[in-house]
């Protein structure tokens, strides 16, 4: 029988074809194997829409305008600022308010219950601020107004309001959480309450 070195090599060749195909999927196998285990999911390369998470504004039983009655029910005067914040563990509304003597305070009013948590004095600087007393006395249009004309240009959940004074204008900041969990800025002027300018919150 006369030895055939091409056969022998074509055989081979087709042999250790057929081996390395086998190998690689058994490998591919292997590495899906490796990237589920320990029963964590593999990481998706490009992450789809429904899995990146949406950031909401907090649930809360009282509204702004609410907030800022049981505040100045506490403090008669003009409120300067409110937001949604932490107290010691529970969620309020925080509002500055200038006092009808000129002293500034800060209230805390559960956003679950409408109670006043804490009344203290304001110990921030009036560097620290960007509101002008003289013109938030002056305002005709009031935080929850500012916070109503905002959810008029964006729909969602406002849980700031802010009053300043932008190049001599009297504004109020108004951030608003879309439904879509977006946050957006909306700015209002203090004197007519029509929306100026609104954008969305990179910060």
């Amino acid at each position: 029988m006369k030895f055939d070195a091409r056969r022998m090599l074509t055989g081979r060749g087709l042999l250790v074809t057929v081996v390395a195909a086998g190998v690689l999927a058994g490998g591919g196998a292997t590495a899906a194997v490796a990237a589920g285990h320990d029963d964590e999911p593999a990481a998706s390369a490009t992450p789809t829409a429904g899995d990146r998470p949406t950031e909401s504004a907090p649930q809360t039983s009282v509204s702004i305008k609410q907030a800022v009655d049981a505040a100045l029910k506490a403090v008669p005067g003009k409120v300067a600022e409110i937001e949604l914040d932490d107290e010691h563990g529970r969620t309020a509304w925080e509002v500055d308010v200038v006092a009808e003597n000129g002293d500034r305070r800060d209230v805390a009013v559960d956003s679950g219950t409408g109670k006043v948590l804490t009344n203290r004095a304001d110990d921030r600087d009036d560097d620290d601020r960007d509101d002008d007393p003289a013109a938030l006395r002056k305002a005709k249009v009031t935080a929850p107004a500012a916070a109503d004309a905002a959810l008029k240009a964006v729909s969602g959940r406002v849980t700031s309001a802010d009053f300043e004074t932008e190049h001599g204008k009297a504004v109020w900041e108004v951030d608003v959480t879309g439904k879509d969990g977006v946050e957006h800025e909306v700015t209002v002027d203090a004197a007519t309450g029509k929306v100026l300018n609104q954008e969305v919150d990179e910060d």
